[in-house]
């Protein structure tokens, strides 16, 4: 049996390394149309698939990056979830000041915000920033972003044949946490919002600052400081994705069969992409497409982004003796009291109760215990997901809240 500070060990050994493959920084290549014509030297067109970490550099350089910390992109417009061309493209902004962020974005592109927004200006929100899981979004934004034409696609080919930068557009939906929330929801679910978001693959996006002289040096002093939120980020992420294995596995307890049992390494997966759907509105509601999960890890392809990124927490788990894997199934005591204790102590304070783990000779308290911590879950996720949907009328207006919840009945009602 394990001492009880071996569950310590593996969080540790997350904190001593710099987990860059954790959220998947990968450069994706894309196939930019060719279109040139002599007398128009920057061509506008519609790229059919965002797959390129430099197209995702240019689009969050495009936004005011004084105080920004942090970025990434996920969906099916930065992943490519299934078959068809990618839609609009989520990202995400951690900056150190959501206030001073917003008041800088409100007069260099006031036409991203609603109505309401405009009217209240940076004071109304950030009071808005502040309600619900702490995010404010903008969705159906479009811009325009210029890319080197040096890029070159899978086969090595260039993208194009020309010297001038080529602008392509994209629709985008972004949105703006500060880092300390975030870090805060990473380690201690607080709403499971970005925590949960971040239990999926993710695409950590290069943030380029301006280059120009009079800004070099404020480039310089705050790049070390950046670099530093950046590691604060990945240790707190490293303690995400360790909560998120030891909760599904957890979840599973109180099996039919006694002993070693077999779990699919695709199941698991399935069942840590549907801890932050547990409890969601949108879900109930039809408000939301009901194979997401599925797609979020059995489209082709994307299995190969989770074994990557839960590869680490594998590890330590089988080096201290939790579990054996190979490469489609892991094999664990579901229902051993012993490590039903040391993964309690991976999760969030919140969610660390004995109920949880059950009693040795009780297996009906241990099948309880799974039931009363996927109902812990959704207590986290309902309230935050519940209020994101409402305020997202304020933030984002009347006619996009109404495009993007049609948009989300396209993909989950009106769908089955």
């Amino acid at each position: 049996m394990m001492s009880s500070s071996s569950v310590l060990m593996i969080t540790r050994s997350y904190w001593r390394r710099r987990a860059v493959h954790t959220i998947p920084s990968r450069s994706f290549s894309s196939t930019i149309q060719k279109q040139h014509t002599a007398n128009n030297p920057k061509q506008r067109q519609k790229s059919p698939l965002l797959t390129n970490n430099n197209e995702l550099s240019a689009i969050v350089n495009s936004f005011p990056t004084t105080g920004l910390e942090y970025a990434f992109g996920y969906g099916s417009g930065v992943l490519k979830q299934q078959s068809s061309s990618a839609g609009m493209v989520d990202i995400i902004l951690a900056v150190d000041d959501p206030y001073s962020w917003h008041k800088h974005n409100l007069q260099t592109q006031p036409h991203h915000y609603s109505g309401f927004a405009r009217v209240g200006g940076a004071r109304f929100v950030h009071w808005m920033q502040n309600l619900g899981a702490r995010l404010y979004f903008h969705p159906f934004v479009d811009v325009d972003v210029d890319i080197d034409n040096n890029m070159t696609s899978n086969d090595g080919i260039d993208a194009t044949n020309t010297t001038h930068p080529t602008t392509i557009q994209r629709e985008i939906k972004y949105g703006i946490v500060s880092t300390d929330d975030l870090i805060e929801d990473l380690t201690c679910w607080k709403y499971l919002y970005l925590a949960g978001r971040m239990h999926k693959p993710t695409a950590e996006i290069d943030l380029i600052k301006a280059t120009t002289l009079s800004e070099q040096e404020e480039r310089s002093m705050q790049e070390q400081e950046v670099v530093n939120r950046r590691d604060e980020i990945a240790e707190a992420q490293q303690q995400n994705l360790l909560a998120a294995v030891s909760a599904s596995i957890l979840l599973h307890g109180g099996q039919d069969t006694a002993g070693m049992s077999s779990l699919p390494i695709i199941q698991l997966y399935n069942t840590i992409a549907g801890i932050s759907y547990a409890g969601d509105i949108r879900m109930q509601t039809g408000a939301e497409d009901p194979n997401k999960v599925k797609k979020l890890v059995e489209t082709p392809g994307m299995q190969a982004l989770w074994d990557d990124m839960y590869s680490t927490v594998f590890s330590d788990m089988q080096s201290l003796g939790i579990l054996t894997k190979d490469e489609v199934k892991m094999e664990l005591d579901f229902d051993d009291i012993a490590m039903r204790k040391q993964l309690i102590q991976n999760l969030p304070k919140r969610l660390q109760s004995d109920e949880i783990v059950g009693v040795a000779t009780d297996k009906d308290s241990i099948h309880r215990g799974s039931d009363l911590l996927r109902v812990e879950l959704a207590n986290i996720v309902a309230p935050a997901a519940k209020s994101q949907s409402i305020k997202g009328f304020f933030s984002a207006g009347i006619s996009k809240s109404f495009k993007y919840a049609m948009a989300k009945f396209a993909k989950g009602r009106l769908k089955k």
